[in-house]
């Protein structure tokens, strides 16, 4: 069968209903719901059989497979096996291909039956990966499950059908098994490779939902949590008996959803009050009870109608301009929506079951954590909801593919909000993402399934993202600045309402500022000027050389945010000298500028301001650290810690270990972000000198930790790094100590009170050691000039070092042409020598073929020559061989003779002895009268029996050897001439004696 490129149609030919129907049954049997009428369907390529052609005999034993797999009226939870007739069918595997495109669609599956009057397409019911991600199952409304394997790229239909089936899951337990859940409360599992089906009812309704626990090897634990409508039941996947039955069909509230947690033996339920509750599956007991609905609108309160925070995700874009279209695609009222159910539409884990993502009716998607149930993400959905969606692996919680109340299907990154991805614009009726994520698979309403490639989607997603980029930058549009930063009439009036009375009970009660209006509340309390001329012209003057310097060693991996420091701390040089010599200026710097980087001005003169006030006493013995300043936190730490105190004390721990440590970065090294905005609101909003008492609190807090610490090089280290703090308690411990300090050791007699930045001009700092500033910078001007000065002796002999090499140069150039030329001469003169090597060589290896063709004639005559001595042996062989067979005929003959002359000889014998016998018997026994004669006969006779055998073996000897012929027959005739001359001899002696 040949495959469309376009799509894999599963026609009639090969892939034909289980149940056979005659046409016009098939178009009354079937629901609406199950067939899709595709006449005018343009957008499929099918290639399908008529259905006539269905073969009759097949057709009959369908038949009877429907029926054997046909559940029967047993109990609930009574298994049933089924393996007969499963493997009569033989099965046929046929080859697809995949598409090749750039959008990532590579198959799109479809079972369409073509008839004449139109094509009626079986609709897919369930479908999904196997747990390896290389097979898609399919089952369609008629039961008939068919297997696309992408591995060998081939797909097959079972012999067997599953009815009514509403849901399709893989084994997590064995390799080739499936579970089916069907309309009628029954569960199928079916094995693809032994062909084999069990089958049991748990219960009257659809079964929405199958999910499966972490102990799955177990036989008696329950580790399969199925849902029906109401009911969810708890069974043994392995045997599957079902051990709890779970009712929850109240008046007030029901069942909505239910499911195990991704590698957990706890298990979920939420129901149509909104109410999430976290079940344990040993004891079934309640973990946890949460209401995220609930969660969310409090989360939504506390931002006081100021929902900038919350992430925005949008199919369509602020600016279009069809946005009031009647027709538009993604128009959604949630005022039509019912309610009664509760506004949580649908649910999903991430991969590695840390997280639940909710959404609702309203337009939300919430993450919730799984171990508490608490609400960590929100966001909010602006023109769609959403009723289905899935979670990728990776990026780890960020790509979340989803299918809209419109039926979209769409691909969106939780990261970076503002990209999205439209997968498919209709029709999306459900989606399932393979357990390696590599795959995505959608449900049509038209009854087709279309498979994905998630690695192309993510490339797709990718690209725009940074085609948006590059055009954003293109066109140079600006970027968004910070709430609260942007001066105008409402800022004004924001600073006008927002009295310090007012700000320091907000803290009060909340502990913090809001974030939006966090920096406008700084420079209300700090009373910040915005002296925008006055700050130009410290920027005209550029970098100062000192910063400049020491600028190279800053490293921030944010350029605008390196920038920004740069930028602060040289207006911080031109303003005062000595911060341009301060090492830790820029540590100081970074946390305000990171928060405020494109607000340079509000970062300078809230550092001014900080200078002038709350660090003013910090710069009194510059470079060296500020003893008296340091003393103010010595003295309290030893009024109000004595302990640790002494613990200092011994270990030779000095003020500028423990408290100069945390002033020269702010506290941005022991403190996380949020953490670090808390702090500086509540520093800000407190006189001055209340740092000093946020130093001493935070020793005090960790004074646990640290007088475990055994070392004093550990102690200084503690100073560098985040520890764990209740940022509540330390500060209250501040403002404890703050009003509970003896006025002999209070920091506020020593310290100015505070007094804000003038409008039009920025004051002179004056507390710090102006004779060093002034002698380094002599020293600086000092170094300058020397370096001016080498700089100019460098210049000098660089330009003498050029001039040097460009005669050098043209002394080489002149040597290299005169040494080319002498190359080129030898090199003509070893070539011509070469030819002439190469033609005596040649004329060498001319008269050594001459030699080699001489030779070769020799060897040819010689094989000429031996080849004619060899026929003429061949012929003197057969000669010999003619005349060996002669000499054994007549050896024959002989031997025949001989034979009878034997005879003879004994036939004579016998008469002899006869007469001797009646001759002996007449005078005296034979036995005594002739004994001598009859030994000397047996005698002769073994002696010619032995040269018999010996004649014999002479002949045996003579076929395979070629002795001389005349020798052995004149040795014949010798001893046959022996042996009749005995025989005369004995004929005589008895005639003598007679």
């Amino acid at each position: 069968m040949e495959i469309p490129a376009k799509s894999v149609s599963i026609h009639g030919d090969y892939f034909r209903p289980a149940i056979s129907q005659s046409k016009e049954n098939v178009v009354q049997n079937e629901g609406a719901e199950d067939e899709y009428d595709t006449y005018g369907d343009s957008e499929w390529e099918i290639d399908v059989a008529s259905e006539s052609t269905l073969d009759s005999a097949y057709s009959e034993f369908e038949k009877e497979l429907a029926t054997e797999t046909q559940p029967s009226k047993e109990g609930i939870n009574q298994p049933h096996r089924s393996t007969a007739g499963l493997n009569d069918v033989p099965m046929h595997k046929y080859p697809f291909k995949l598409k090749q495109n750039e959008e990532g669609n590579i198959l799109t599956v479809h079972n369409t039956i073509k008839s004449v009057d139109k094509d009626l397409r079986i609709r897919i019911a369930a479908y999904c990966f196997n747990e390896m991600s290389n097979k898609l199952v399919v089952i369609d409304r008629r039961g008939n499950i068919y297997i696309f394997d992408f591995v060998c790229k081939r797909y097959w239909r079972l012999g067997f059908i599953v009815p009514e089936a509403t849901l399709l899951r893989a084994s997590p337990l064995v390799h080739n098994e499936y579970i089916v859940g069907t309309e009628s409360g029954y569960v199928f599992i079916f094995n693809v490779e032994k062909a084999s089906m069990v089958h049991t009812k748990v219960g009257d309704d659809a079964i929405n939902e199958i999910s499966f626990g972490n102990r799955l090897d177990s036989n008696t634990a329950s580790n399969n949590l199925i849902r029906l409508g109401a009911t969810a039941v708890l069974l043994n996947f392995t045997t599957l008996q079902l051990s709890h039955r779970l009712e929850f069909d109240h008046s007030r509230y029901t069942l909505k959803f239910a499911s195990y947690l991704p590698k957990s033996d706890k298990f979920f339920t939420c129901f149509t009050n909104d109410a999430v509750h976290l079940w344990s599956s040993s004891n079934l007991g309640t973990v946890y009870i949460s209401q995220p609905i609930k969660a969310r609108d409090r989360t939504i309160r506390l931002m006081r109608g100021d929902t900038s925070k919350i992430p925005e995700i949008a199919l369509r874009a602020e600016y279009d301009e069809e946005e009031d279209n009647l027709d538009d695609e993604l128009a959604f009222k949630y005022d039509d929506q019912h309610f009664s159910d509760g506004k949580l539409l649908a649910y999903t884990f991430s991969p590695n079951g840390n997280k639940l993502l909710l959404s609702t009716v309203d337009g939300y998607l919430m993450m919730l954590n799984t171990a508490s149930l608490d609400l960590e993400k929100l966001f909010k959905l602006r023109d769609f909801i959403l009723k289905q969606f899935m979670l990728l692996a990776q990026p780890k919680n960020r790509i979340l593919f989803a299918i809209t109340a419109t039926g979209m299907a769409v691909m969106l990154d939780l990261l970076q909000t503002e990209y999205k991805l439209i997968v498919q614009r209709s029709n999306a009726l459900s989606l399932s993402v393979s357990r390696d994520g590599k795959l995505l698979s959608i449900l049509s309403k038209s009854g087709e399934v279309n498979v994905w490639s998630t690695c192309r989607l993510y490339n797709s997603l990718h690209a725009q993202t940074k085609c948006i980029s590059q055009v954003r930058a293109a066109l140079k549009q600006p970027a968004v600045k910070l709430a609260g930063l942007v001066s105008g009439p409402m800022n004004q009036e924001l600073r006008k309402l927002l009295k310090r009375e007012r700000l320091e009970a907000m803290l009060a009660e909340y502990g913090f500022y809001p974030e939006k209006y966090r920096f406008i509340i700084w420079s209300v309390l700090l009373e910040l000027p915005s002296n925008t001329a006055q700050f130009q012209e410290l920027l005209k003057h550029g970098q100062p050389q000192v910063v400049k310097q020491r600028a190279a060693k800053i490293k921030l991996k944010s350029d605008a945010q390196r920038r920004g420091v740069i930028k602060v701390w040289s207006c911080l040089a031109h303003w005062c000298k000595v911060f341009g010599h301060t090492d830790f200026m820029p540590d100081l710097i970074y946390p305000f500028v990171k928060q405020m980087t494109k607000n340079s001005l509000v970062v300078f003169e809230l550092l001014v301001t900080l200078l002038l006030n709350h660090l003013a006493l910090c710069f009194e013995f510059h470079p060296m650290p500020p003893g008296n300043y340091l003393a103010l936190c010595e003295n309290v730490l030893q009024v109000h810690d004595k302990q640790l105190s002494k613990f200092y004390g011994a270990m030779d721990v000095q003020p500028k270990d423990y408290a100069w440590s945390l002033l020269t970065n702010g506290f941005a090294e022991v403190l996380d972000e949020q953490q670090w905005l808390v702090l500086w609101d509540n520093i800000l909003t407190n006189p001055p000198y209340y740092i000093v008492f946020v130093i001493v609190a935070y020793n005090m807090m960790q004074r646990e930790i640290i007088m475990r610490l055994p070392e004093k090089s550990e102690v200084v280290d503690f100073f560098h790094e985040q520890t764990p703090i209740d940022v509540t308690k330390w500060l209250n411990r501040a403002r404890k100590l703050m009003s509970n300090c003896a006025t002999e050791v209070h920091p506020e007699r020593f310290m100015a009170p505070f007094k804000p930045i003038p409008k039009g001009v920025y004051p002179k700092f004056l507390k710090y050691p102006r004779e060093w500033i002034e002698q380094q910078e002599q020293l600086s001007d000092e170094l300058m000039k020397q370096q001016q000065e080498i700089d100019a002796r460098l210049r000098k002999l660089e330009l003498e070092e050029i001039q040097m090499k460009e005669r050098l140069q043209e002394g080489l150039k002149q040597e290299e042409h005169a040494r080319r030329i002498k190359e080129m001469e030898q090199l003509y003169q070893d070539t011509i020598q070469r030819e002439e090597e190469r033609i005596a060589c040649h004329r060498k290896m001319l008269l050594t073929y001459q030699m080699e063709a001489r030779q070769r004639k020799c060897q040819v005559l010689s094989k000429l020559q031996e080849t004619e001595q060899r026929r003429k042996i061949l012929e003197m062989e057969k000669d010999i061989d003619g005349l060996m067979r002669s000499v054994e005929r007549e050896r024959r003959r002989q031997n025949q003779e001989m034979l009878f002359a034997e005879d003879e000889i004994r036939n004579q014998e016998m008469e002899l002895m006869a007469q001797r016998y009646s001759s002996c018997l007449l005078d005296s026994p034979l036995t005594v009268k002739y004994y001598e004669e009859v030994q000397k006969m047996r005698n002769e006779s073994d002696k010619l029996k032995k040269q018999l055998r010996e004649m014999a073996m002479e002949q045996v000897q003579s076929s395979t050897e070629q002795p001389s012929t005349p020798s052995k027959l004149k040795a014949i005739e010798y001893s046959i001439h022996e042996i009749q001359q005995e025989l005369t001899d004995i004929l005589n002696s008895e005639s003598n004696s007679q």
